[in-house]
């Protein structure tokens, strides 16, 4: 097995990257603005192209040159350049991923394995948001509430297309709220999570007026990458979407209460009440994890303790920025 990552570089990218060289496995990391802090540790053990997704030709050419048999496409533009710029949204999400699919399909690429979302839901509201929060399952149908959303729609209706006509196995893995080392200085306000634990880090006090109350399902990238190989890795599938969470829901409070475990003296104040995002896209939800469970023997590795642990020895390990 010969695996490209796109994004490679990224947060995604990174620790899944790390998971396969300790799995003995040399993946090639594709990503248009490298930036090495994520990879410091595994540098020699990964090969790394600065390339576009967007260049369908120079592609090609990489998996080729490469011999690549499997790939993970992480590249995307987050919802908050998304939404200022929905053009490039559409181009990076939506073209780069048909340049993806078309690099498979000429030069025999076995597995495509995308990183979808919770956005490709979009509102989620009534039984499944609170205060009920029956898990989320792959049948809900698509109602995105930002051009991100519309491009993981489009992206996964490619996929499909691409697996049928084609024979290009594609997996779509469909994320809640995710955390890990990195996130916060790529993804801004999208990485609350984060900037709660490298705040702590740090030594800064952090201060939000409302919301600890609210519950979601936040899942660890090291789940991410846990996913992301077990799918690289599934055999007789019956089913190509699947929910990747941890099933269960987690407050801001239970964040704060866990970082006080590992920092005593940590300024954590955080206000009561729901909707720490104030407005934007109700998206709080706990996903019904059943068939990943079946069918790629997914089961989650990261609470929210070891979560918490993995993040603070990560950045101290890599020396990153907090």
């Amino acid at each position: 097995m010969k695996i490209l990552i796109t994004g490679g570089t990224g947060v995604n990218g990174a620790a899944t990257a790390r998971l396969l060289v300790s799995q003995g496995q040399r993946p090639v990391l594709l990503d248009n603005r490298v930036d090495p802090s994520l990879i410091a540790d595994i540098a020699g053990d990964v090969d790394v192209v600065t390339g576009d997704i967007l260049d369908g030709a120079a592609l090609r050419e990489v998996v080729s040159a490469h011999g690549i048999t499997h790939v993970v496409h992480m590249a995307a533009l987050m919802p908050g350049p998304a939404e200022a710029n929905p053009s490039l949204a559409i181009a990076i999400g939506v073209d780069g991923t048909l340049n993806v699919l078309e690099a498979a399909r000429a030069c025999g690429v076995r597995r495509v394995v995308y990183t979808s979302s919770n956005a490709y839901v979009g509102e989620i509201r009534g039984k499944h948001g609170d205060p009920d929060f029956v898990p989320l399952d792959e049948s809900h149908p698509p109602n995105p509430a930002d051009i991100y959303g519309v491009t993981k729609v489009c992206s996964e209706t490619l996929g499909n297309y691409y697996r049928k006509r084609y024979g290009v196995e594609f997996v779509a893995l469909r994320y809640p709220s995710i955390y890990g080392p990195g996130k916060l200085a790529r993804h801004g306000v999208l990485a609350l999570y984060g900037k709660i634990i490298e705040d702590a880090i740090a030594g800064r006090a952090f201060t939000l007026p409302r919301g600890g109350d609210q519950r979601n399902d936040v899942v660890y990238v090291g789940d991410v990458a846990h996913s992301v190989v077990l799918a690289l890795n599934a055999g007789n599938l019956t089913q190509w979407v699947f929910n990747i969470g941890t099933a269960t829901g987690v407050t801001l409070k239970d964040f704060a209460a866990e970082l006080k475990r590992h920092f005593p003296d940590a300024r954590v104040d955080i206000g009561p009440g729901l909707d720490f995002r104030d407005g934007y896209k109700q998206s709080y939800c706990k996903f019904d994890i059943t068939k990943a469970n079946e069918q790629l023997g997914y089961t989650p590795q990261y609470d929210l303790e070891r979560g918490v642990a993995d993040y603070i020895e990560s950045v101290r390990r890599l020396g990153l920025d907090v």
